[in-house]
């Protein structure tokens, strides 16, 4: 129940701040990218700018695997139609992880005869390579001499990571969703937990396009040297991604996902987790950087002009890219076909498509005509009998085991805390490295606490209070007070759902503030009396505010891609909070108290570390670490928390022995974060 009616009970204007604070953000960065952009004025400067972009790319993704392992290729079907057929393949992209792949072969390509080949990467159509539009572009390629790999994407087609072959079903599939929204659930999911490693699982998705270009460049009939990549949605960007990643595409086309960075932020729009890259506003790599880094080679971007993703950013980076092709004296290697449709690979983009390999991949002039081809069942072009890996490869690996394995290697100490020998300057440096890394020391504006209402209720008083926790962002409170309050200290308090959940948490709260005295029940920014006003809930990604892709989540991926995380601006928040409590209590050395429930146990921790006058701190249902939600298959969700690269930085086993003279009143095993070798219990 909210207990702050809209816009702070009509004295502030909220529902917009967070959305707004974020572009603000943003707007530096985007001045500072396009002056970047704007000097690039020569090819030398363009091949820097691209090995940059590179760079940075492979970085934020947590790299590539080093070591091309066997790709174990097996064909487990054939079927023969008029001028092509189709193999049903599996491949390993790393061992015992299975991609399932159909590849249509022309009848003219021969080992005498090699033809160029087509990597066809899939949008986010639940079948994936067996969806209509997808098998319509496979097999026209093919009829005009292309060999065409279609590739099953992580959580798609044949490829669903948390598949339970008992039950026949897929556990994470919430029952109130279609279907065709399961494929993206599963990527955010799994992208979740590769953030928390400091990778992303587009590090696979792009692995398994590399390796599917490698199992192409082995066949006998395929010209290694004419190599080429498209795809439509989620495609288009697994088709970006590989321009950049791997230098044998000879030319590409990406559709329906080139947009600007810009007008993404305008839409308030969600995207699934392997778009979110981090810093990817802050330093890039932005949608044109896909094609500035791919000139001179042969590049189209098939748009719609009614897609959801819009067609002025479109526009906008094919403008920017342009420039840097005419560097190169290639201008008419970079193309823009605009389909008069919403989003989706139909004819007009198809038929642009293979018209773009026909010129630039096998020297043919651009004279086909889509005749909208026939498809095939779906069931005939399975490679596996139920149509899943995990039934016909129960002992395969899952992004999950993979994800685990990079932080073996990467992490190998972070699931315990680490062994200290002087306290004292491990949590001077702890601090110093989480303030720097939260950016918790920027300008903080006077409090000017406001409270508009104050109710007495036996003796327990309840106040309603808001102020600034900084330039443009109000945050509310309710406080609890008891004037005979027993001797605990000054309690923050931290509920799931902020104030909202005062109503039914009312008894608990005041017998916390008959122990404390004071009990302040705060709201970070996007939470309770401060929520931000609903986006994204009309697509068909959308979802409720909570929820994938809901609100909280757009505004977490736009916050990761700024550098930044709605952990570390709620954190900030928190910290203003002790701050208001301490000025209340209008005593310098007052020594406070901080609980934290469900998801905000490691937002207590975080705070007491940062501010030392926090001499207790609880936790109520926490949520496990961040390496055990990274490397555990059934984990809570709760987006807040969506930080990249914490786990052995500022996970709970790193912060327990910043603590280690605070009382901590963990509800549940902390005993497990500990160092093996340590002595006293926490």
């Amino acid at each position: 129940m909210r207990q702050f009616d809209e816009n702070v009970d009509g004295y502030y204007d909220v529902e917009n701040q967070l959305p707004r604070y974020l572009r603000r953000l943003a707007e530096p960065q985007f001045e500072r990218g396009d002056e970047h952009r704007e000097a690039i004025d020569s090819v030398a400067a363009a091949e820097e700018h691209r090995e940059r972009v590179r760079e940075d790319f492979l970085e934020a993704i947590g790299g590539l695997p080093k070591e091309r392992t066997d790709l174990n290729a097996t064909r487990t079907g054939r079927l023969e139609y008029d001028g092509y057929a189709v193999e049903t393949v599996i491949f390993e992209s790393l061992p015992g992880f299975h991609v399932t792949t159909n590849v249509y072969v022309p009848e003219s390509a021969s080992a005498d005869d090699p033809r160029p080949a087509v990597l066809f990467v899939c949008g986010h159509a639940a079948t994936a390579k067996t969806a209509d539009g997808y098998q319509q572009g496979c097999i026209e390629l093919a009829r005009n001499g292309f060999v065409v790999l279609a590739m099953d994407p992580i959580g798609q087609g044949e490829r669903h990571q948390f598949y339970d072959s008992e039950a026949e079903a897929i556990p994470i599939a919430d029952d109130s969703r279609d279907y065709p929204r399961v494929n993206t659930l599963e990527h955010t999911y799994l992208a979740r937990q590769c953030m928390f490693a400091g990778a992303n699982v587009a590090r696979y998705f792009v692995w398994d396009g590399i390796r599917a270009l490698d199992y192409l460049e082995s066949r006998p009939e395929v010209d290694a040297d004419r190599l080429g990549v498209t795809g439509n949605s989620g495609g288009g960007m697994q088709t970006s991604y590989l321009m950049l990643a791997d230098d044998r595409i000879a030319a590409a086309a990406a559709c329906c996902f080139i947009t600007s960075k810009e007008a993404y932020m305008r839409t308030g729009q969600g995207q699934d987790g392997e778009q979110i890259i981090h810093r990817a506003i802050e330093r890039g790599p932005r949608y044109d950087d896909f094609l500035l880094a791919f000139a001179p080679k042969p590049a189209l971007i098939g748009a719609s002009q009614s897609d959801f993703l819009c067609i002025e950013g479109t526009h906008q980076s094919y403008e920017r890219a342009s420039s840097v092709y005419n560097l190169y004296e290639a201008g008419d290697a970079l193309e823009l076909t605009v389909a008069d449709s919403t989003h989706g690979f139909g004819p007009e983009l198809r038929e642009a498509t293979v018209n773009w390999f026909r010129r630039h991949l096998a020297g043919e002039p651009p004279t086909f005509e889509t005749d909208d081809p026939s498809t095939e069942d779906r069931e005939r072009l399975r490679c596996t009998e139920a149509g899943e890996v995990r039934d016909a490869y129960p002992d395969g690996r899952t992004v999950i085991d993979l994800n685990r394995e990079y932080l073996a290697e990467t992490a190998p100490e972070a699931a315990t805390a680490p062994a200290v020998d002087d306290t004292d300057d491990y949590t001077c440096q702890l601090r110093e490295r989480l303030i720097d890394r939260f950016d918790l020391e920027r300008d903080r504006p006077d409090l000017y606490p406001r409270t508009i209402e104050t109710e007495c209720n036996g003796d327990v008083t309840w106040e309603k209070v808001f102020f600034p926790s900084e330039r443009e962002v109000i945050v509310t409170a309710i406080i609890a007070t008891v004037d005979d309050g027993g001797t605990e200290e000054p309690l923050v308090l931290l509920l799931e759902e902020g104030t909202d959940e005062i109503e039914e948490r009312r008894e608990e709260v005041a017998a916390l503030a008959r122990k404390h005295g004071t009990v302040v029940v705060t709201d970070p920014r996007g939470v309770g009396g401060v929520c931000a006003r609903d986006v994204n809930t009309r697509l068909q990604n959308g979802g409720d505010y909570y929820d994938y892709h809901g609100t909280v989540y757009k505004l977490a991926s736009d916050a990761l891609m700024l550098g930044t995380s709605l952990l570390a601006l709620q954190t900030f928040d928190i910290l203003r909070a002790t701050e208001y409590l301490r000025s209340r209590l209008d005593e310098g050395n007052t020594e406070l108290a901080i609980e934290g429930r469900g998801p905000w146990g490691i937002q207590a921790l975080l705070t007491a570390v940062v501010e030392p006058s926090i001499r207790t701190v609880s936790a109520v249902e926490p949520f496990p670490s961040f390496h055990e939600q990274a490397t555990t298959a059934e984990i809570p969700v709760d987006h807040r928390l969506n930080v990249h690269g914490i786990v052995g930085e500022f996970d709970i086993p790193q912060l327990l022995p910043a603590l280690k003279d605070r009382d901590i009143d963990w509800d549940g095993d902390l005993s497990r974060y500990r160092h093996p070798s340590a002595d006293e219990t926490v």
